[in-house]
């Protein structure tokens, strides 16, 4: 399906400060794309660097096979969110998306049409003929949403897009990426909150200190830490089984306290047959064996060093 958003060595400083060192991205046309870094880390930076805000010190974008600066019509197939516009407080939604889609050079006829759709998109139908003044500020979020897909882009880069919503915001923003993908866009998401981007994305990329230190498909990543549980009758059983597999060279640790007779066979994945014959020939007899999948959280921790950005600090 072609590459969306290619960057190679793209570079940016603020003075002594490396915000974005040598950066490579290979964005698959098509997919869900997950962005990730702790706070601080260089992602809205890249992002303005893959729209233009901001001119690299080195390096280059193509965006949709387009080297970047080329072709003038490049962002007509481009939706952003990267900070919230500045809508006018004394018009309506409807009449805020009316000033955008002109000064975008749609036609009034076409504009109309397509205002209606994102303004249901967004779940602001129902509101589009009320001053935006008195939007909440998760309303407003909704509308810059709507601003982002109002020329109907290929490409759609989302700096938290659920910034600012309540639950059911939250899960409303969910399915409409979800639904964007399925019709075909290619979708950037850079968002702080880890269970969205695992449920979401079928691809990731995690940057620490202007560096990328992991990329590729979500199953790849979080299988890359995978375990093997093993469930034994009881927690003394699970103390032997710990000793037996050591001893033949597994690294093994005890799952949890609320499963005092579990314990977790990292690097096993795949090995469960092997681990099963050895604690057999101990007399020890698994209730349950099987492979137990890392948690985005725990990959982001062991890739950047950082809680998740989630976690307060």
């Amino acid at each position: 399906m072609g590459t969306a958003i290619e960057a190679r060595g793209l570079t940016r400083s603020f003075g002594a400060l490396r915000a974005v060192d040598g950066l490579d991205l290979d964005v698959p046309a098509g997919s869900i794309y997950g962005f990730l870094g702790p706070n601080g880390s260089g992602k809205t930076t890249t992002i303005r660097l893959l729209l233009g805000l901001l001119r690299p010190g080195a390096g280059s974008v193509r965006l949709l096979g387009q080297p970047l600066g080329r072709d003038p019509g490049l962002f007509a197939r481009v939706g952003a969110l990267v900070e919230r516009p500045a809508f006018y407080g004394g018009l309506s939604a409807r009449d805020n998306l009316r000033v955008f889609a002109a000064t975008a050079g749609m036609t009034k006829r076409a504009a109309d049409v397509r205002i209606e759709q994102v303004l249901d998109l967004v779940d602001l139908a129902d509101a589009a003929g009320r001053k935006v003044g008195g939007y909440s500020s998760g309303m407003l979020q909704r509308l810059a949403i709507g601003l982002a897909l109002l020329r109907r882009p290929e490409l759609v880069i989302l700096d938290e897009p659920t910034a600012g919503l309540d639950p059911a915001g939250v899960v409303a923003v969910r399915g409409l990426i979800a639904r964007l993908a399925h019709d075909g866009a290619t979708i950037f998401l850079s968002s702080h909150v880890l269970p969205e981007v695992e449920q979401l994305c079928d691809r990731l990329a995690v940057l620490h200190r202007g560096r990328l230190v992991g990329q590729g498909a979500t199953s790849e990543l979080l299988g890359a830490d995978a375990r093997l549980l093993v469930r034994l009758e009881t927690p003394p059983d699970a103390e032997r089984a710990v000793a037996v597999l050591a001893e033949g060279g597994w690294t093994v640790e005890r799952s949890s306290e609320r499963e005092p007779a579990a314990i977790l066979v990292t690097g096993a994945a795949g090995q469960g047959a092997r681990v099963s014959r050895r604690l057999a020939e101990a007399g020890l007899y698994p209730v349950e064996l099987g492979p137990r999948r890392a948690s985005l959280e725990s990959v982001f921790l062991e890739l950047t060093g950082e809680a998740d950005p989630e976690t307060p600090r």
